[in-house]
């Protein structure tokens, strides 16, 4: 719901969708926008100084109140490889009336699609899919982590700032310290940041509220299929690595005396 002098905007409702259409939905727009990006077909790039000294600035009744809103961005869909999403991919609130019933209904709380379709709509989300799923590459980047840095009043570089949770002490106030405890081992070089979170009992003086988080992960050595790579599973770069290969190995034998190889 608008108001009517297009300052401010209402929602008067909660906005549900079906989730991998949703993302879908914005795949096929970050492809277009890509396109626009480089045809230039529907937006130009603006001019400064937009308006001249002497122009007056344009009356929001009068101009734009009136003017119909266009039709929204949409990517063509193939008929053949779509054919399971392109009737009613950019419907709005898309199988809420489904014979299938692969939706519940009109409270669009749950929904249910079959194999084919949530491929294609994989698919048409791949610009969004992160290729990253490897759990490793997150070290000191999940949760565990930044609550561990959130407990100790530490920032992870790069990573978010929080408020203290624990606010009764102060460095200066301790109890004990490596002026007054003989017993410490005194390291006179600054522990890192990355040390106390990940090590927090072994980094710190007092951690409290602290989360271990996996050391590491099973390697992963999932390789994405690539659209350049044959029916063999060589790519081109392999292709191309193996065939300086066999050129470095073949001049090398070349170049060699024949008294070396007689030897």
């Amino acid at each position: 719901m608008y108001h009517i002098t297009g300052a401010i905007t209402f929602c008067t409702a909660v906005p549900k969708v079906i989730e991998p259409h949703y993302i879908a939905q914005w795949g096929t727009i970050w492809l277009l926008q890509r396109r626009e990006k480089r045809d230039r077909k529907h937006f130009k790039r603006m001019r400064f100084p937009p308006f001249d000294d002497e122009e007056p600035p344009l009356d929001y009744a009068d101009n734009i109140l009136d003017v119909p809103p266009p039709d929204g961005i949409q990517m063509d869909l193939d008929e053949d490889d779509d054919k399971s999403v392109v009737e009613w991919f950019y419907d709005h609130k898309a199988l809420q009336y489904d014979p299938q019933r692969r939706v519940n209904g009109t409270s669009y709380k749950k929904w249910r699609l079959d194999v084919e379709t949530m491929a294609t709509l994989y698919r048409l989300a791949g610009q969004l899919q992160g290729d990253l799923i490897d759990p490793n590459f997150s070290y000191l980047f999940d949760k565990q982590s930044f609550f561990t840095a959130k407990a100790l009043n530490a920032a992870i570089p790069g990573g978010p700032k929080f408020e203290p949770l624990h606010r009764d002490i102060e460095v200066d106030e301790e109890d004990w310290n490596e002026f007054n405890d003989v017993s410490k081992i005194i390291i006179r070089a600054p522990i890192r940041t990355e040390y106390k979170v990940a090590f927090p009992f072994l980094y710190n003086s007092r951690p409290r509220s602290v989360e271990i988080a996996p050391y590491h992960h099973p390697p992963l050595y999932y390789v994405k299929a690539d659209a350049d790579a044959d029916e063999s599973g060589e790519e081109e770069g392999d292709r191309a690595k193996r065939a300086s290969f066999e050129e470095d190995e073949r001049t090398r034998d070349e170049s060699t005396p024949a008294k070396w190889l007689q030897t």
